[in-house]
């Protein structure tokens, strides 16, 4: 099939590449020119910079014939186009804005425009649109109703959510655990299962656009709310409390039941990334506008607080607990993106971790993430912030550390940490050194870390 994507961010790339490696024909449309010149140079390292994706530029490079990224709209031919994705950035404050000034709408606009033209603007090929971002319930539905009003005629609109993990995006998108397809009409369902034919069939849901809206929205709340309630302000404060309790093996024992998920269960400084946050609060603001209970409103409300309370928590505790002024001080932050694997720093801890800090006076903050330094280093502009080329080098001088992103190679801090002087203080967000804990306090470094009671050498 020709399909156009419009929006090549970390959706739509992931979401083209595999197609292209599937056999279909594709352009992904974007006004990002710096991007897209990235992209298109079908360099690993240039296209690793713009989005750091495992597997992600293996597949660009190999797709070049069938694989092409542009800014002009007009190059596309749209007699040619079966199915148009798009791929748009929804941040929560967009659901404020006019519906006409949302990304999403401005984006279609110029595209129903420009495929009104097909067939000599006869428009006798059928067009498919189809929304892979999420969005709030009834998207569908007002897109059909303004594709008509831009002049587009003989089209369908349907929802395809993505369900993406970022760091394992390519795979889960060869591999995915379900693909729901929302349409209204059984062309457009047969078109899209005809797009997917590669995938067991067992693992495709069909149903209207309204009900996938609501499936993506669901589904990352129904994540969200496990990891905040369950796992940071029920499991990991009782944990913090009581020093007679090991979090892993309570966590093994609880996961031990078939009914209960694994996924979840691992305490964290803070849950981040472009989705958890702004779906819950897309969430609310679908809720707040029907007649849903007033509990399922607070306890939307309380998973969106309690995610932002368990990260002042997190960095609370080195005041109230180990008696650490940041004033004056030098802090390492190891990890600036919001999870492995990805350079991707929306909604990371390692954010509001640093204007906290200079807040509270810090001198000096040296940064270091194994990807995420140039997106974090582009977020602030204070001559206190020094981005390291490495682990050593961010410890180099410094009288704390913060562990806030969870690479694997941070398990192996141990012998840095132990090398800086004393007193020394750990904040452990992701329990990455969790079993050196008691040599390290044993070492003279005093450790606070989610799920654990604060530990401290004797004094």
């Amino acid at each position: 099939m020709n399909i156009l994507t419009v929006g090549a961010g970390f959706v739509g790339a992931t979401h083209s590449a595999v197609l292209a490696s599937n056999g279909h024909n594709v352009v992904a449309y974007d006004l990002d020119d710096k991007k897209l010149a990235d992209l298109t140079s079908r360099e690993a390292a240039r296209i690793d910079s713009r989005i750091y994706e495992p597997g992600l530029a293996k597949l660009i490079q190999q797709n070049e014939t069938n694989l092409a990224f542009t800014s002009y709209l007009h190059g596309i031919n749209p007699s040619s186009i079966d199915i148009v994705f798009l791929c748009l950035p929804t941040p929560a404050e967009e659901l404020e804005r006019q519906l006409e000034k949302r990304c999403l709408y401005v984006a279609a606009k110029q595209v129903a425009e420009h495929f009104a033209t097909r067939n000599e603007g006869r428009q006798e090929k059928h067009l498919l649109f189809v929304n892979k971002s999420t969005v709030p319930i009834g998207t569908a539905a007002t897109l059909s109703d303004k594709l008509s009003e831009w002049g587009l005629k003989n089209y369908g609109v349907g929802s395809n959510p993505e369900f993406l993990v970022e760091g394992k995006a390519v795979e889960g998108s060869q591999k995915p655990d379900r693909v729901v397809i929302g349409t209204t009409t059984e062309q457009d369902d047969k078109l899209l299962s005809k797009l997917y034919g590669n995938i067991d069939s067992n693992r495709i849901k069909h149903c209207s656009p309204s009900d996938a809206e609501a499936i993506k929205l669901l589904s990352n709340f129904e994540l969200f709310s496990r990891i905040v309630l369950n796992t940071y302000h029920v499991i990991g404060r009782l944990c913090e409390s009581r020093p007679d309790l090991d979090i892993a093996r309570i966590v093994e024992g609880i996961t031990a039941d078939s009914r209960l998920p694994k996924w979840g269960h691992f305490d964290s400084l803070y849950a981040g990334g472009s989705c958890f946050d702004k779906d819950a609060r897309n969430l609310l603001k679908t809720l707040l506008s029907c007649e849903s209970s007033s509990y399922a409103v607070s306890f939307v409300n309380d998973v969106i607080q309690g995610n932002d309370a368990q990260l002042a928590h997190f960095y609370s505790r080195a005041q109230k607990q180990a008696r650490f002024n940041f004033e004056g001080k030098t802090v390492a932050i190891l990890g600036t993106a919001f999870k492995q694997d990805t350079n991707d720093v929306r909604m990371s801890p390692a954010i509001p971790i640093t204007k906290w800090m200079i807040r509270d006076g810090v001198q000096t903050i040296r940064t270091y993430d194994p990807q995420a330094s140039e997106n974090y280093a582009k977020t602030f502009n204070d001559k206190r912030i020094i981005v390291c080329k490495d682990e050593a080098q961010a410890l180099e001088g410094t009288q704390a550390a913060i562990i806030a992103t969870d690479w694997p190679r941070f398990k192996s801090l141990s012998p840095l940490i132990e090398a800086q002087q004393r007193p020394y203080l750990l904040m452990d967000g992701r329990r990455m050194l969790a079993p050196n804990y008691q040599d390290l306090v044993s070492k003279g470094i005093g450790i606070i870390a989610v799920g654990s009671v604060p530990m401290f050498p004797e004094r």
